[in-house]
Formats: structure tokens, sequence, C-alpha cells
């Protein structure tokens, strides 16, 4: 079986083109008032997996299905809507579980690590809802899905940066963000860190303990006076030495969930600028070590 996102006003036009491609109806899902989620069977899995590959690279939201039994309640877990306080949540697109009273929803294609789902990365949208107020310019650094800058956008960030050394991560951040209508808000690049002359006030990295003491001096550097950087994918055991690569910033909060950590660091800096000065200009593009930056999960 495969599953298709689409919206309400595109459902017509997507059921027919899945009957001209050979798969068989079964239902349509609407979990809430613009999401239409369709679901079809195709004769194998074979088949199946070559549909959803074919209508993936056209930009389909297609995904494969379990038919039943426990790896199909392993799916209705796997892609239940993950909610954030009262501010934000995150559902994968073609989630059938009903959506339509939750707050500040981001909805993620396939493609890309990062689904609101692992540790990690709740760590770091728990750190955006606390932190974000509005008005900030972000970078992300190891973007994956896009989740955490899109996160940050729906928090009321102005402006997102979104850097990685995986096409497909970029890809999947681009698609993201049209899905949430942010594309005008969020730039995605492969761009190198080194190459960056522009200041943020928010600086997320879901990189690792290699990745963030490789890049310490290029992460502290794009923080702008009075910003913070959050970082995570690392041990507890770990955090004491990271906070020393992150040098001079200031531990300000820590977060544990079992094997993992992150950590929050303000830069104490007062910002001074003058009527002629911006304090976040603008940004140039480069390369990153593409043996640097990976999500530590989704």
């Amino acid at each position: 079986m495969i599953v298709v996102a689409t919206s309400a006003d595109e459902l017509a036009g997507m059921c027919e083109r899945l009957e001209g491609l050979g798969a068989g109806l079964l239902d349509v899902v609407e979990p809430s008032d613009a999401r239409r989620v369709i679901l079809a069977a195709v004769d194998d899995e074979r088949n199946a997996a070559n549909l959803v590959a074919s209508l993936q690279a056209e930009g389909v939201m297609a995904v494969m299905r379990p038919d039943g039994g426990a790896a199909l309640q392993a799916w209705f877990r796997n892609t239940r809507p993950v909610v954030f306080g009262k501010r934000l949540s995150v559902c994968a697109a073609w989630s059938e579980h009903d959506r339509s009273g939750l707050v500040g929803l981001v909805e993620l294609g396939p493609g890309g690590f990062g689904s609101g789902h692992h540790p990690t990365t709740r760590q770091m949208i728990e750190a955006l809802v606390k932190r974000v107020s509005g008005g900030e310019r972000v970078l992300d650094v190891g973007c994956g899905s896009g989740i955490l800058g899109l996160c940050a956008l729906k928090l009321g960030a102005a402006s997102v940066v979104a850097v990685d050394v995986k096409p497909d991560a970029v890809e999947a951040a681009l698609r993201n963000a049209r899905i949430n209508a942010m594309d005008d808000q969020l730039e995605a690049t492969l761009a190198g860190l080194g190459e960056f002359d522009g200041l943020f006030d928010v600086v997320v990295a879901n990189i690792a303990r290699a990745g963030i003491v490789e890049l310490a001096r290029e992460l502290v550097a794009h923080v702008s006076p009075g910003g913070w950087l959050a970082v995570a994918g690392i041990s507890p055991s770990q955090c004491s030495q990271v906070v020393d690569f992150l040098h001079p910033l200031v531990e300000v909060e820590r977060a544990t969930a079992g094997e993992w950590s992150s950590l929050v660091l303000a830069n104490s800096e007062p910002q001074i600028t003058t009527p002629d000065q911006e304090p976040s200009p603008e940004c140039a593009r480069g390369d990153l070590n593409p043996h640097i930056l990976s999500d530590t999960g989704t």
C-alpha cells in the first residue's frame, strides 16, 4: 500500500493520476481542513516502491505504508503528531491522525533527517519554543529536513538560513518550506560556515560532538551579541568538554533525556549598532566539510 498527501484542492487530480498509474484507491482521510491523505493499493511491494520513488522525484508527498499487523501499529505510533507545549506541533504530511486542533502546526514531507520524534530533535525544538520571541534571524547548521528552521519560523522568527552538506537535505528543507508556505523566509544551501559574514540571533546545530567541536570557532563567530547557540547530539559526559570548545559563549541551559544531552549557550557581549550599521548582514556561499555535518536522528 502507498499513502499520498495532497491538498483538498488537488485531491481529485491526484486520485485520477494514481488510478492512471495502476494504483487502486482505497480511502481518503481528512486529517485537517486543508490536508487530504490518499490510501492506495499496489499489486506488490516492489511496484509500490518504484511508484513511490517516481512520485517523490516529481515532488509528490508519497510513502509506503504497512498493510496491517504490528508494522501498521508501529506506523501509527511513528506518524503521530508531536506537540510542544501550547505554541508548536510537528507532523508528517501523510499522517492519518487528526490534527485539525493543533496549534503552530509544521508539516513535513519525505526526505531529510528530523521529524520531531528523536530526543535530540525534541531537545532543540524545546529550546526554540522556550526562547524564540519573534523577529530573530536564525542559522540552522546541518539542517536535514529543515525542521528546526521551520519551527523557528512558526514561532515568529523573521528568517532562516539552513545549511547542510547533503544536497538531498537541502532539497528536502526547501520542499518543506514550500509545504508550510515559508519558502520566502527560508534559504537552504550547501554554503560553508567559513564563508558566511553575517551574524545571527539564533544558531542551532544538531550535529553531534565531532561536528560541534570541528565547527566550534565558526559556530561561535556567527552568534550575534545578545544571541544564543543551541547544540545537541552529545552525551551527558561530553557536555563540559563541548562547553569549553564553545568559549567565550556562556552555558545557560543543559537538558538531558536518557543518553542524549543538549546545551544552550549565550553571547553575553552587548550589541552595539549605529543607525548606518546592520547587526545581521547578508551572508555568502561556500562549501562545508562533508565529513562533519550529519543530523543525529529524527
